[in-house]
């Protein structure tokens, strides 16, 4: 019995393996060689294993007398086998991490790594100290070494069977039969279309790039993993669009996929066509070798400025276990990090010459229509919505509202809209325009002329939408005097009688004793000049010359406390009408325009276009609804005037005007 023991601890301390177990969970200690050279190098592994979902801690590495620590790293494994439990074949699971750890001895003689704690699920495992016996080096520790790295010398490969390298080992052939049956589907497939590629392929395997003007390709086959990138076009004008693929290519098998960076895309508007959360590997061969490839993300990028634009670094970090001749994947996992090329892109600027004067930014292949609801019976002084459709190839978001020519008797109220980008390069931007009719009787709406730009044929084109026939109704709900009628304004007021001569009263008035002082001309001076000494006072007071100029944040917080004040008392209208108010103070101070005398998407244009990017559907949509308050009837309100949605959309407004002030300072 003692000398099966002493054969066990022996063949603990050659193999290196130290348990400390417990609920399930073990933790061991091994080495890769127990006896080597000095200089010579051995791999120290602290392993955690349980068949449940444990946190292992980062193990407590003591001082580690007479070794030098070289280098660290870390993996993870899950492995299922089947066991029998006395009631019949169950699966059962295994998770494991791993800490690894190269050393190296310092000096001669037998030496001890002492043990090593591990704090699992807030309970501490010990591992038992592993001795290490080091004699003087033959010449040959360099090979020596070598040996070490794979196994002990002398000693050969365990004959049991371990679960993570079965799994593996099935991992590795299930891939290659799914791979070869993949690559047989691939084929039919393309016979069955006349070998013709499949032009959507999307949900992981983004469509080819067959003309691309830049491709990255590996060309090291011995590295471990490798960041391709696809793009297009690199030449191209303002608005038009690049499509650009990132890819990952590999030789090993990926323990672990961080994305480090993503592209930042300065200088471009970004439409994501894909962006995978799970990659999923396909075959392909580059330069005779075959690598796995698998799709990163693929974006539509619309440069917004003429220049030289940058796609920058998509960067990577992975830890990759390389395979290993004889031995498949169980060579060591090392952590590496990759980025992508980075590609410039030339962009032209639009053609001045021959540009039309509707030219609204739209550039790509668009059709445009506009339509309105129940055009044939509208009641007058009641809103009616004009909408107008952009649809094609290109970024229809870019696609500002063009100038409508609304004939008289038709009220422009407010405007809205809506866009989205589709994958396949198409998308659409729906404007939504509020009309109110004041007059009764038949009103055309000319057709809208809108001029593009194509950059395929590098020249303008024009679409034009049909005229809108409106039949205006009588309105029995409307206020009274609210509307009137086409062709009646021999109706209206009547003229009234010129005065022949003045009244005897008049004619026969004479100033009194005490009215004969304003006869004196010292009088008339004297009043002129305290007229003049008012204005004077007041003329400071406007100029400001007396006190320092109001910044436009503390003017608005002035304007706020009226709002407030109307807030408290329940007055809807007068928050309406305030909130319009600054909304339009902001806006022209940030345009340099001249306020109210501008209607608000003219305002829109004029500002920034950082801003109008970033704030303006939230600027259009709360000015929509404090407009609203302010002029629409009370029927047409509803919900809306209620306190507390009235206090949601002012909360709402001020965000987004304090964010439009913000912006403007920090460029001031």
């Amino acid at each position: 019995m003692t000398r099966i023991g002493n054969v066990l601890l022996g063949l603990s301390l050659i193999f290196g393996f130290s348990f400390a177990m417990a609920a399930g969970t073990t933790v061991s200690a091994t080495v890769d060689r127990s006896e080597m050279s000095l200089g010579d190098t051995f791999t120290l592994s602290v392993i955690a294993s349980s068949d449940e979902d444990v946190e292992a801690q980062d193990p407590r590495i003591p001082d580690l007398d007479g070794f030098e620590m070289l280098n660290n790293w870390q993996s993870t494994a899950v492995a299922q086998k089947l066991v029998n439990t006395g009631s019949g074949m169950q699966f059962q699971t295994q998770r494991r991490k791993e800490f690894h750890y190269m050393l190296s001895p310092k000096r001669l003689g037998v030496l001890s790594l002492p043990a090593i704690e591990v704090n699992v699920s807030g309970k501490v495992f010990r591992t038992q100290p592993i001795v290490i016996k080091v004699a003087q080096g033959d010449g040959n520790s360099q090979q020596g070494s070598q040996q070490g790295r794979t196994r002990p010398r002398g000693v050969q490969r365990p004959t049991f069977e371990d679960p993570f390298e079965a799994m593996d080992r099935a991992e590795e052939d299930m891939f290659n039969q799914l791979l070869n049956q993949r690559q047989r589907l691939l084929q039919m497939q393309q016979q069955g279309r006349g070998g013709a590629p499949d032009e959507n392929r999307f949900n992981g395997q983004a469509a080819e790039m067959p003309n691309a003007a830049f491709r990255s390709l590996p060309t090291n086959p011995n590295e471990a993993f490798f960041i391709g990138v696809e793009v297009d076009k690199t030449e191209v004008f303002e608005g038009e669009q690049v499509t650009v693929n990132w890819y990952i290519y590999t030789r090993g098998q990926m323990e672990t996929l961080d994305r480090l960076k993503f592209p930042s895309l300065k200088g471009f508007w970004k439409e994501i066509i894909e962006e995978v959360p799970s990659i999923q590997f396909s075959e392909e061969i580059v330069g005779g070798v075959p690598w796995k490839k698998a799709l990163l993300a693929s974006h539509a990028l619309f440069p917004i400025k003429a220049g030289t634009a940058a796609i920058d670094e998509y960067k990577i970090k992975s830890r990759v276990r390389t395979a290993t001749q004889g031995w498949g994947y169980m060579g060591k996992a090392f952590e590496y990090t990759k980025s992508s090329s980075r590609i410039p892109i030339k962009v032209k600027p639009l053609p001045i010459e021959g540009r039309p004067s509707d030219f609204t930014g739209a550039v790509g292949q668009f059709e445009v229509h506009a339509s309105v609801e129940n055009a044939a019976a509208l009641p007058v002084n009641q809103p009616l919505s004009l909408k107008i459709r952009f649809e094609g190839a290109g970024n229809a978001k870019l696609i500002d509202l063009p100038v409508l020519n609304l004939p008289p008797g038709l009220e422009q109220y407010d405007s809205k809209s809506e866009s989205k980008f589709f994958k396949n390069g198409r998308s659409f931007k729906e404007f939504e325009v509020l009309l109110i009719p004041r007059q009764e009787g038949e009103l055309i709406i000319p057709g809208l002329s809108v001029s593009m730009f194509d950059p395929s044929s590098q020249k303008y084109y024009t679409r034009t939408t049909e005229s809108i026939s409106l039949k205006i109704v009588n309105n029995p709900n409307a206020p009274v005097g609210e509307s009137s009628r086409l062709g009646d304004a021999s109706k209206q007021a009547a003229v009234a009688k010129p005065i022949d001569r003045l009244p005897d009263v008049l004619l026969n008035f004479s100033p009194s004793a005490e009215a004969q002082v304003w006869t004196n001309p010292w009088v008339w001076v004297l009043v002129f000049g305290g007229i003049l000494a008012v204005l004077s006072l007041k003329l400071l007071r406007v100029l400001g010359w007396h006190e320092r100029r109001q910044t436009l944040q503390e003017l608005v917080q002035k304007r706020y406390k009226k709002i407030d004040l109307a807030m408290a008392a329940n007055d809807h209208r007068k928050v309406g009408a305030e909130m319009t108010n600054v909304f339009y103070v902001v806006l022209a101070e940030v345009a340099g325009a001249s306020g109210a005398a501008e209607e608000i998407h003219i305002l829109l244009n004029q500002i920034p276009p950082s801003l109008r990017r970033d704030h303006g559907d939230e600027i259009v949509k709360s000015f929509e609804v404090f407009q609203t308050l302010s002029f629409a009837p009370d029927e047409m309100l509803g919900s809306l005037k209620d306190p507390e949605a009235l206090k949601t959309h002012l909360e709402k407004a001020k965000k987004v005007i304090g964010s439009v002030i913000a912006a403007v300072s920090t460029t001031t």
